[in-house]
């Protein structure tokens, strides 16, 4: 399943912060920077592909325009923080320059840990609302980050240099998947050959651009599929899909269910109080 670009969260410039149990979310990815502390259980975490189990005391850190989710075998808790890194001008640019060596940090201060109390504190105070001021949300961060930076390091990233054009095809594509989009029709509006503009786009995301305009096409259906009035060709063909068969290959690929077993599954998470899948995307 391909990471969608969260064009809505980049339009983010304050940090968030909440609390989760048994999280589950589908594959996305943001130009913000991601802390995830899990405080019981254990959490299934896979970026860019790789998937690892990430246990109670433990943090896992998320990069820029990492494609990441999560997902719940058993149980777990967590407190997640996403900080805009215009938000953090002291580390805008170290951290958008560099990655930090590990993504996992075993934190072996317990109940005592600093970083513990600064997430406790951020989602206790519902960042979200700003009950805190932005100064002193601002400090609890820079310790956060401070510490990591401190016990895991830096390393300089091996970002392509053009990832700031790819932010902006991702928010046009974004604004027009709906529309007929073509390799050819990009690569003239931003300037680039065809096979200059391909590169770019495979070596930030690691999907072609027909991939990933058909993911987002898909999850447009999706939310018009759990309408159960709407005739599933009218879902496709409000989605930018001209033709079923791709439309078809295409959800399937993305959800690993057709259309009509998707709407089905909605349908019995909705009678028992469940939230779909899209639904608890972040």
């Amino acid at each position: 399943m391909l990471g969608v670009y969260e064009h809505e969260r980049d339009s983010y410039k304050f940090p968030s912060c909440w609390h989760v149990v048994n999280d589950v979310c589908l594959p996305h990815f943001h130009s913000s920077i991601e802390f995830v502390y899990v405080t019981g259980g254990e959490l299934k975490v896979t970026l860019n592909g790789v998937s690892s189990f990430i246990k109670k005391g433990q943090m896992l850190i998320v990069s820029s325009y990492t494609v990441h989710f999560y997902e719940t075998v058993t149980a777990s808790e967590a407190i997640i923080l996403i900080v805009p890194l215009d938000f953090i001008p002291t580390y805008n640019k170290v951290l958008a320059q560099n990655d930090f060596i590990r993504n996992v940090y075993q934190d072996s201060s317990g109940e005592g840990s600093e970083i513990l109390h600064c997430m406790r504190i951020l989602s206790e105070n519902c960042v979200n609302d700003k009950k805190l001021s932005a100064n002193i949300i601002k400090g609890y961060i820079y310790v956060i980050i401070g510490i990591l930076i401190e016990n895991v390091g830096l390393t300089h990233n091996k970002n392509d240099p053009n990832r700031s054009t790819a932010k902006d095809i991702l928010i046009y594509l974004q604004d027009h998947y709906l529309s007929p989009v073509s390799l050819q029709l990009l690569a003239r509006d931003f300037g680039y050959s065809a096979s200059r503009f391909s590169h770019i786009f495979n070596s930030c995301f690691g999907c072609t651009i027909a991939d990933y305009v058909n993911t987002l096409r898909c999850r447009h259906a999706a939310g018009l599929l759990i309408d159960d009035s709407v005739p599933i060709i009218n879902a496709a063909m409000g989605s930018g899909f001209n033709s079923m068969r791709t439309f078809y290959r295409s959800f399937r690929h993305c959800y690993g269910v057709t259309p009509s077993q998707y709407r089905d599954n909605y349908a019995k998470m909705q009678a028992e109080g469940d939230l779909s899948l899209d639904q608890r995307c972040r």
